[in-house]
């Protein structure tokens, strides 16, 4: 690797062992990829051995598996019947969150069952939504819960919640129940924790009641529990939502205080220089600065190695080393690995380092751009080119990590540099000294002072966010989400960009080739893919709700309902938008809602704004609330026109390929928005395939039988997810469906699919819960094949059936 000494590469050979814990097939390809690399960058006699480098790799792997955390070999028998339990547990941790909520890790859990306690293993993330008290770390509790085990959603190449919580050691999840208040015990003695609760307590009390106050309050605190979920959408549609959550950006921001610091006690006495060069006072007097704003903010993980990553590079600066910055990352990331390797899959790990390396390999490019020194103006000038080439290249850098994990491009570039230079320099400042003003009585009234002029400065960003945002000025697009062939392709070819631009050596051409290659070929095998004489229909896996894509040759896709059962959580945009997008570009041919229930419609919104959707077609309702209004504005932004359908009306797909309406008839009418959805038969070349119910009940499905239209199918989606209010054995026995899918979500509330409804439609039945994504398959006039995304099916994976 360019400029790397040999301990570097046997770091990052370390690294990638590690990520095969969880990633083995991309880990095996980085480790070649990085030991060929390192190869094309150095001298014959100079390169190293490939035994050694697999050694790294291997105990890396060794070392992560062993500090993974074992999850639980079963579940509770009272946690699949959703009966609630008492618990008593140990405060861990506390995390306000956005819109009024507090998440509470609890440790040593006793659940009280018939009379009796069972510890249950691992650590339980409790949630409550604007709790009137909020508790300190190691303080007990005793409260009546529903609790279940982290479950992901089981769409392939989608974000592992399991995972992400089983780092963390938290194997469950909980809510609470009943009308009783939680009874938590003593405050436990803890002076650091009361001088941290007192601070928050005093700048909370004196931040005016705004939006502005709110941030000022995240920034200083790490508390967002005032942050409304308006706020939240607007920062996070500008590519904003970042500059909210506590992360090395604000350690670098305290950082840069430090650096003021230094500058003023030049100006105010400059023989302070003579002992101490400006660089090692900047250092020395961040420092405290740094550890305090560290643990200030909960202490969460993000600001822990952000403050690693600064003590590294402040002890090479103390002791006048060079290449600070690369040198200094690889330090940090050996001691942050070596102490939680597990945070190798740790968002805001894989960003800081990603971004702070692009810096490294790419700003020495351009650094010779911005050298002035013919006025104060130009060196200004310099400064701010400086700043903004810094931001590109940290953008370039993390362009895989943000379209992989997040499927958004932001070119909101110039609005970064107006937002964060004001939040850094003058928020984060303003708020940070009046909250340490606001710590004494005596100094109380001009730290309030300060506070509120910070809170006015942050709403005076928000006033420039709302207004750039109304303009049309802050687009954030939907892009492809990269396979990690392409990922590997785009690093390979940055390094060696970086590397021939920065030095007079030659292009390493087989490495280029190599990384164009794996840039290239994903696309080609999944064009392929899509030119091949299949149709396919896949249920997604959205908890409880409903979410259907229909796929035909041509990569021509049309998706039915994007709902989930959360009025909160846009499941458009965390689970239908990312399944879509793997792969494959934001684009489909037409979007269908059954019916305006939140749990098929919630997550449209967000599709049909990022998306390029070309039709959309409804049963002539439109939902209510913020869902619908969310809809509404998005369909007058876009241009798009719903077109409401009936039973006898046709959608064509494709020359042989249709979708037929069967219900609701022209005059049929109920008060329930259920009753009125959306029935739909999938038809290639007279076949029929599969019958799209929607929620349709009984009088609903009645109606339907006495339609006389042929329901035939040979994959039913069950009626409202299987409920008892769906049964009807006869329309069952009607459709005389071969497969039988049902969205139902993990352990839900309400027990679907009914007992007598899996009894009584005579087919196997695929439920999200058990199988997770399913995908029904058909090959030109080949039988109907399922493939499933959980490998425990009883069926196995593409089973045939007959």
């Amino acid at each position: 690797m360019p400029g790397l000494m040999p301990w570097q590469t046997y770091m990052l050979a370390f690294v990638v062992g590690v990520s095969a814990v969880q990633f083995p097939v991309p880990a095996i390809a980085a480790l070649a990829l990085l030991y060929a690399a390192d190869c094309s960058f150095r001298e014959r006699g100079c390169r190293l051995s490939v035994f050694a480098v697999v050694c790294c790799a291997v105990f890396g792997f060794g070392y992560a598996s062993q500090r993974t955390p074992d999850l639980p070999e079963s579940v509770p028998h009272w946690m699949e019947a959703r009966q609630p339990v008492t618990v008593d547990g140990v405060v861990d941790r506390v995390e306000p969150l956005a819109g009024g909520r507090l998440r509470v890790v609890l440790r040593e859990v006793q659940c009280d069952q018939d009379g009796v306690d069972k510890a249950l293993p691992g650590k339980v993330a409790w949630s409550l939504r604007h709790p009137d008290y909020i508790p300190a770390p190691g303080q007990s509790v005793r409260a009546l819960v529903r609790v279940v085990p982290v479950h992901n959603f089981g769409n392939p190449g989608t974000w592992d919640y399991v995972r992400y919580w089983q780092r963390q050691g938290v194997f469950w999840r909980a809510w609470p129940q009943g009308k009783e208040k939680p009874e938590w015990g003593d405050l436990p003695h803890d002076f650091l924790w009361g001088i941290k609760s007192g601070l928050r307590r005093a700048v909370a009390s004196s931040l005016p009641e705004t939006q502005g106050g709110a941030m000022v309050l995240a920034l200083t605190t790490g508390d967002r529990s005032r942050l409304t979920p308006e706020t939240m959408e607007a920062t996070r549609s500008s590519g904003l939502a970042h500059t909210l959550a506590l992360s090395g950006l604000h350690v670098g921001f305290v950082a840069a205080m430090g650096v003021g610091l230094a500058l003023l006690a030049g100006l105010l006495y400059p023989p302070i220089l003579l002992f101490v060069p400006r660089p090692k006072l900047a250092v020395l007097l961040a420092a405290p600065l740094v550890l305090g704003y560290a643990w200030l903010g909960q202490p969460s993980a993000s600001l822990i190695r952000a403050a690693v990553m600064f003590g590294f590079w402040g002890l090479l600066l103390l002791q006048g080393r060079g290449r600070v910055l690369l040198d200094g990352l690889f330090f940090a990331l050996a001691a942050i690995v070596f102490v939680s390797p597990l945070s190798v899959f740790d968002l805001s790990l894989q960003m800081s380092v990603t971004a702070v390396a692009g810096i490294g390999l790419m700003y020495p490019c351009f650094r010779c751009l911005f050298v002035f020194k013919r006025s104060r103006f130009a060196v200004i000038l310099g400064w701010a080119g400086a700043l903004l080439a810094i931001s590109v290249c940290a953008n370039i850098a993390l362009m895989p990590l943000v379209s992989w994990y997040f499927g958004t491009f932001s070119p909101n570039i110039l609005l970064n540099f107006i937002w964060l230079p004001v939040l850094g320099f003058a928020v984060m400042p303003l708020g940070l000294v009046g909250m340490f003003l606001s710590a004494s009585a005596w100094t109380a009234p001009v730290g309030g002072v300060l506070l509120g002029l910070a809170a006015g400065v942050a709403d005076w960003l928000l006033v420039l966010l709302y207004a750039e945002r109304d303009a049309g000025l802050t687009p954030i697009l939907a892009v492809l989400r990269p396979l990690w062939p392409e990922t590997l392709g785009f690093v390979i070819l940055l390094i060696t960009a970086a590397a021939v631009l920065r030095s007079d050596r030659r292009v390493p051409k087989a490495l280029a080739g190599l990384g164009f290659v794996l840039l290239v070929l994903p696309h080609v095998w999944i064009m392929v893919e899509d030119s091949r004489n299949q149709t396919r229909l896949t249920m997604l896996d959205v908890g409880l709700g409903q979410s259907l894509v229909i796929s035909l040759p041509g990569g021509h896709r049309w998706l039915v309902d994007a709902g989930g059962g959360s009025k909160t959580f846009d499941f458009g945009e965390a689970v239908v938008a990312p399944s879509l997008t793997l792969g494959r570009p934001p684009r489909l041919d037409a979007a269908f809602m059954s019916h305006p229930d939140v749990d098929h419609s919630h997550g449209l919104p967000f599709i049909l704004d990022r998306f390029a959707v070309k039709s959309f077609y409804t049963n002539g309702m439109l939902p209510r609330g913020q869902t619908g209004r969310r809809l509404r504005a998005v369909l007058d932004a876009n241009g798009l026109v719903p077109v409401a359908l009936q039973a006898g009306d046709t959608v064509p797909l494709s020359e042989d390929t249709k979708l037929c309406v069967l219900h609701p008839s022209e005059g049929f009418v109920d008060a329930k928005a259920n009753e009125l959805s959306l029935v739909l038969r999938l038809e290639k070349e007279g076949r029929s395939l599969a019958l799209l119910p929607g929620d349709i009940e009984k009088r609903g499905i009645r109606s339907l039988m006495e339609s006389r239209a042929d329901p035939v199918a040979e994959v039913l989606v069950l009626p409202h997810h299987g409920s008892r209010s769906s049964f009807d054995a006869s329309f069952y026995q009607a459709v005389s469906a071969r497969a039988i899918l049902c969205s139902n979500g993990y352990l839900n509330q309400y027990g679907f699919p009914a007992s007598t409804v899996v009894e009584a439609v005579g087919g196997t039945v695929f439920t999200t819960a058990r199988h997770g994504q399913v995908v029904c398959l058909w090959r030109g006039q080949q039988e109907l094949s399922i493939q499933s995304s959980v490998s425990d099916l009883t069926l196995a994976t593409g089973l045939l059936l007959r």
